[in-house]
């Protein structure tokens, strides 16, 4: 992985196999940073974290986009780069968000692609992960923002609403699931 950060912040882009690494990437921090604030609580009713992390993306993969945005440089009066989550989804780990060095990633399920800020550069995963192309880089995301700051910024901000309209999806699904469930138990 910091291969592939070191990759994005000096302008190589990313192939369509790396862009699952960076979302399983943040899928195993997201899952890790959960399991350290609710050491009781299951991680989620569909999958464990291993398997979120793990198994194959199957279906989902062609409906999961990852979001980047750059910044020219760390702002020194900080003393160090940022680095850290912005996302909080309690029901479903979809959707993460957050802030490593001079790069702002996210995961959004495609349905939410217009909640996704304009500076950020946005690409779809192909729906099938063993394309001739699949190590080819061409994803090259932009840097609209001149330092940390405002990257974080914009990465907060949005993460609010990204946040929200996951789980608001992710509870709409589960209960369609349960009520699935209690259909055929009678």
């Amino acid at each position: 992985m910091s291969h592939i950060l070191d990759d994005i912040e000096d302008g190589h882009g990313l192939s369509d196999n790396e862009a699952e690494l960076v979302v399983r990437w943040l899928w195993k921090i997201d899952g890790l940073l959960w399991h350290v604030s609710h050491p009781t609580h299951e991680y989620s009713s569909v999958y464990t974290l291993r398997e979120r992390v793990l198994r194959p993306l199957d279906r989902i993969r062609g409906a999961l986009i990852l979001a980047l945005a750059l910044c020219e440089r760390v702002d020194p009066i900080y003393g160090d780069a940022p680095m850290g989550l912005d996302s909080h989804c309690a029901i479903d780990g979809m959707f993460v968000s957050g802030v490593f060095s001079r790069t702002a990633m996210m995961v959004v399920l495609a349905p939410f692609r217009d909640l996704i800020p304009r500076e950020f550069s946005s690409y779809r995963l192909s729906p099938n992960r063993f394309e001739p192309a699949a190590d080819a880089k061409f994803f090259y995301p932009k840097t609209p923002f001149p330092t940390d700051t405002e990257l974080v910024g914009v990465t907060r901000q949005c993460s609010y609403r990204l946040t929200a309209a996951h789980e608001a999806y992710a509870r709409q699904i589960h209960s369609i699931a349960r009520s699935n469930e209690l259909t055929r138990a009678h």
